[in-house]
């Protein structure tokens, strides 16, 4: 393979940076353009699962974000304050037994100090317009402090997120769906009487509330229902909210993930709910198989190879957001009997915990 290709990515969120490091890592010297100002203060994704831990180890990065973050060691079930069972990630069988809690905003910070450590191009305030195609040349139109120019390029990657430019630009459809039910996200100081370097998700008849500890005494808190606050555990002390948030679900996958010379990863090519914490795991081993296709001159293949996957994990995690959220008669009833999980625990937790890890 040429390693001088032209390669511009799209995006410098965790994917994108992700892509640039693995394909460095290879011998390219790829681009890589965000219009954002820079790395956003507010963080979506949390959790660094032991199947991204494995594929950032070789760069150096793993030893950073251990470095870092926390090891969420289990996963507690709580039918309202009544504690149901604990699904202990230790028992799997992996060098990396846990799930890393780490705010997204650090994640990507460790990611862009990597990348221009080895000296990746990495251009902030520099917005993709459009596609150029003359002959075999192709070009991506840019703005850059509002200036427009060409950049030539080999392989255009858009890791640009849910609103991707480059999928829409490109007239690819977006399949899916939305569901109409508001969730809620805080990021609040509690002080309450559980393991805070455990995770905890409580269920009720309605709905329920997923708790994961970020730092100190601040608790990322999630769930559809109103006012989820106020199903916090019995004398909890709720203190500062640092961050509100209020989103609905899509659950999408793109009609294809590459064409022409065009590639799309990430959110770009995938969307879903945050159950089961696989969004920018999901995303960077979109990155690491697509990096290796690249190499490998079978950049085509990368919807054939990595469809299959991307289509089973997003169905599990619908079928898991409908557990914890859905509104319809079964959900409801499944909530309501929650206990039932002791007694199929040996068959359902083991699964649950490697779907969860990323090592399905």
């Amino acid at each position: 393979m040429n390693k001088n290709k032209e390669i511009l990515i799209i995006g410098a969120g965790p994917s994108g940076l992700s892509l640039a490091i693995f394909l460095n890592e290879l011998g390219y010297n790829p681009r890589v353009i965000d219009k954002k100002e820079k790395i956003s203060a507010y963080s979506k994704a949390l959790g660094v699962n032991p199947r991204t831990l494995e594929l950032l180890e070789s760069s150096g990065i793993t030893s950073k974000f251990l470095d870092n973050g926390y090891k969420m060691h289990a996963i507690n079930i709580w039918k309202g304050d009544k504690h149901i069972i604990k699904n202990d990630f230790r028992k799997v069988n992996h060098k990396y037994p846990f799930m890393l809690i780490q705010p997204q905003k650090d994640s990507e910070e460790i990611l862009l100090e990597e990348a221009l450590k080895r000296n990746i191009n990495v251009e902030y305030n520099t917005e993709f317009k459009s596609i150029k195609k003359d002959n075999n040349q192709h070009s991506a139109i840019i703005n850059s402090n509002s200036t427009e120019y060409e950049i030539a390029y080999d392989y255009l990657i858009g890791a640009d997120g849910g609103q991707s430019n480059v999928r829409k630009l490109s007239g690819v459809r977006y399949d899916g769906l939305r569901y109409d039910e508001e969730w809620e996200l805080y990021d609040v100081e509690i002080d309450m009487d559980i393991d805070g370097n455990e995770g905890h998700v409580r269920f009720f008849p309605e709905g329920s509330v997923l708790m994961i500890r970020l730092y100190d005494n601040v608790w990322r808190v999630a769930g559809r229902m109103n006012s989820i606050l106020n199903y916090m555990p019995k004398n909890s002390k709720i203190g500062n909210i640092l961050w509100e948030s209020k989103f609905r679900i899509h659950h999408k996958i793109a009609q294809k993930l590459t064409w022409d010379n065009i590639g799309i990863i990430g959110d770009a090519a995938h969307l879903h709910s945050p159950v089961g914490a696989r969004g920018m795991n999901l995303g960077i081993e979109d990155a690491y198989v697509l990096s290796e296709l690249i190499h490998n001159n079978r950049f085509k293949e990368f919807d054939a190879v990595r469809r299959p996957y991307i289509e089973k994990t997003v169905s599990g995690i619908n079928s898991l957001t409908m557990v914890l959220a859905g509104d319809n008669q079964r959900s409801r009833l499944l909530r309501k009997n929650i206990q039932v999980l002791k007694i199929v625990a040996p068959f359902v937790m083991p699964k649950a915990k490697k779907f969860v890890l990323g090592i399905n």
